[in-house]
């Protein structure tokens, strides 16, 4: 959606302001805006500003001749925020050369679903970390993220951190560390108040304060053999997914996974998710295990509602092996009937591909190439699937549901 403009009066002259008005509706993700006008010896002066209900989002003189707002990031010199409402560009016309013209461009781009690769779980030096946090963004741009939620435990000073790189969306976090296990807070740059527990009880409380606030909560390392970090306080809590992938992949995983398989049996539907649990101690790997997901806009909000709804394959890796439904088939973590249909990329011979219901392992096919198709019966709960390479997976997508 691209609206032009070319003005050619400017009846206040120099020292004055015009105003070309616009509106953005909820569908919108960015605004973007570019103009041109005769600059040079001679020619005109003019600055560019954007305001939202009357008051200024953000003003770059005359230096950029583009820039660009979106909820949760925006280009230097412009506030992130809210895009709905009533819109102006906002021209500063400092001078005017003989006969002035402006060419204004106000593209608006509309959320889509799409597919993004990320960390949902990792640290910096505001805790454990041992990296700063722009190194942190630095590592999981080049490791093929498009978004990193800093978790830090117990604090929240990491989210204060303004990325210059604003092509990686950044997710504000917290892991809440407790004596009965660790939960990840998600989206919130304070989700509650106070993140001491001083006992089980205090856990389920915390947990239920994030998410009453908005924060997408998730569970993390459920069966770590690292004494606290185990989880003790049971299901019947507060939370929205599962992280069943906890860094490079170990005997507790795999006890993850099967706690996983063992509640969706029960008829919980539980999103899972991964995190590389980055420390630079232990010597991980930001995106490592990613979260391959399905969302609508490349923003906070798209993210961590494609994390709540299980539209997620838990991958190896941001850019390897990889599982889309196809066309008929709807998104991992939504209901169907009759059939669901898989391709699977970036496969290596020998990968085993498995179709897992509450039965156990219900169907399974030998990859022949990189590219490979898996029609299987969706007739009990719920359908998952998961592709191995020998005693090593290589991603677990959510279940689809019946209907």
């Amino acid at each position: 959606m691209i609206e032009t403009h070319r003005i050619t009066e400017f009846p206040g002259g120099p020292k004055s302001f015009v105003e070309i008005p616009f509106e953005v509706g909820p569908e919108i993700e960015r605004i973007e805006v570019s103009y041109a006008f005769p600059a040079g010896s001679g020619g005109s002066t003019i600055d560019l500003g954007l305001a939202r209900e009357g008051r200024l989002r953000g003003w770059t003189g005359s230096e950029y001749g583009h820039v660009w707002i979106a909820e949760d990031r925006a280009s230097a010199g412009y506030h992130a925020g809210p895009l709905p409402g009533r819109w102006q560009v906002v021209l500063g016309i400092v001078k005017l050369g003989p006969d002035p013209w402006v060419e204004l461009s106000i593209r608006l781009i509309e959320k889509r679903p799409r597919w993004l690769a990320g960390e949902l779980h990792s640290h910096t030096e505001h805790s454990d970390g041992g990296v700063e946090a722009t190194q942190a963004l630095a590592r999981a741009r080049a490791s093929g993220c498009d978004f990193l939620a800093l978790t830090d435990h117990n604090t929240t000073a990491q989210n204060r951190v303004q990325p210059e790189d604003t092509g990686l969306l950044l997710i504000p976090g917290l892991e809440l560390t407790t004596y009965w296990g660790h939960t990840n807070f998600l989206g919130l740059p304070d989700p509650v108040e106070d993140a001491r527990c001083r006992d089980l009880p205090e856990v389920a409380r915390k947990m239920a304060e994030a998410r009453e606030a908005g924060a997408t909560v998730v569970i993390n390392h459920p069966c770590s053999d690292a004494g606290f970090n185990r989880w003790q306080s049971g299901w019947d809590v507060a939370f929205d997914a599962l992280e069943i992938w906890n860094g490079n992949w170990a005997p507790h995983n795999a006890e993850a996974v099967a706690l996983w398989q063992s509640l969706l049996a029960e008829g919980r539907r539980i999103p899972a998710t991964g995190g590389s649990d980055f420390h630079l101690k232990n010597r991980r790997r930001h995106g490592r295990p990613a979260n391959r997901l399905c969302a609508m806009g490349h923003s906070v909000a798209g993210v961590l509602g494609a994390v709540r709804g299980g539209a997620n394959v838990v991958a190896f890796a941001p850019d390897e092996a990889m599982a889309y439904p196809l066309p008929g088939t709807p998104c991992f973590g939504e209901d169907h009937e009759g059939a669901v249909g898989v391709r699977f990329e970036g496969l290596s011979a020998g990968d085993e591909i498995r179709a897992v219901s509450e039965a156990g392992t219900v169907a399974t096919l030998a990859a022949t190439g990189p590219v490979q198709e898996l029609e299987a019966p969706l007739d009990g709960r719920f359908l998952r699937f998961e592709v191995w390479a020998g005693d090593v997976p290589r991603l677990f997508t959510n279940p689809f549901y019946r209907a």
